[in-house]
């Protein structure tokens, strides 16, 4: 990335984050963006392609808006806040966690129909607008010259997931791992799972790891009240994984998990849950069971 010498409109892609601005400089600072045509027009170009329309999402304009202030108050264009921040770091400041992230900016042009040109013929830019984003954000501001300065944030929200299917697919995949060691089939044990999934909620709830549940009881005292016997047990937890698959693979990467799902564990539950942020938390609790 660069940025172009002024007096040459110019434009930027990047993964976006919000900048700290004080109070006086964000009232002052206002959203000078024609947001309908700007969506219109990305939309248009994403039609051609046969790709499926962005819609207008507040906290992407919100992230959007921070950080055209930030660039026009310091007369730069740029992907790093005037604090330091990083694209993404602006974005989760607002509360949008996405699978994907980019951020396209400029200066210098005056009309939507200008800087969509400017876009569209930069070969980064237009992978933003025609990008596997469904959401996008807007934002234009003028610098004390008069100058504008614009920010589009691109965006793909968490997708939200059944955790009863979830919890399936993962147990699934792993069974197709296990089948390469000629290892049975493992039992998706409704007692763990019910563990599992209450844990899943309590760190969603949180927003973080929890060994322990809000009744201060860990997930294997959970397990032991349930009447569930075991010669050995074992749990783990995730905190971002979209999906199914990436959560399993997760589990499976990690040395001292795999060992024990490819081993004599014979049992396991699984949890989902996302935070009010879109956080995905998962639980993995796995057994041997005594017989």
């Amino acid at each position: 990335m660069r940025t172009s010498p002024r007096g040459v409109p110019s434009l930027v892609i990047a993964l976006v984050l919000v900048s700290g601005l004080g109070a006086v400089a964000q009232e002052e600072a206002k959203n000078l963006a024609d947001v309908p045509a700007l969506l219109k027009a990305h939309n248009r170009e994403r039609a051609a392609e046969n790709l499926d329309p962005l819609t207008a999402n507040p906290k992407l304009e919100a992230a959007a808006l921070a950080h055209a202030r930030d660039m026009a108050i310091h007369d730069k264009m740029t992907h790093e806040g005037s604090d330091g921040s990083t694209p993404k770091q602006r974005i989760e400041l607002q509360g949008y966690h996405g699978l994907g992230l980019a951020e396209n900016v400029a200066y210098g042009a005056k009309r939507v129909p200008e800087v969509m040109r400017l876009w569209m013929e930069s070969p980064p830019h237009k992978k933003n607008i025609l990008g596997d984003f469904t959401e996008v954000g807007f934002a234009l501001v003028k610098g004390e010259d008069g100058t504008p300065f614009w920010s589009a944030e691109f965006g793909k929200p968490m997708p939200r997931l059944d955790p009863e299917k979830a919890a399936a697919d993962v147990v699934r995949l792993f069974d197709q791992e296990r089948k390469q060691v000629a290892k049975p089939p493992l039992k998706n044990e409704p007692r763990l799972a019910t563990v599992a999934q209450r844990h899943a909620r309590t760190m969603a709830e949180h927003s973080e790891f929890r060994a322990k549940l809000d009744d201060d009881l860990t997930p294997f005292d959970l397990v032991e009240k349930a009447g569930y016997r075991y010669k050995r047990i074992g749990q783990a937890s995730l905190q971002g994984p979209p999906t199914a698959a990436e959560a399993a693979q997760a589990w499976l990467d990690e040395p001292s998990n795999r060992e024990s799902l490819m081993g004599d564990v014979r049992d396991v539950g699984v949890g989902y849950a996302l935070s009010e942020k879109g956080i995905p938390f998962w639980s993995l609790i796995f057994a041997e069971p005594r017989r």
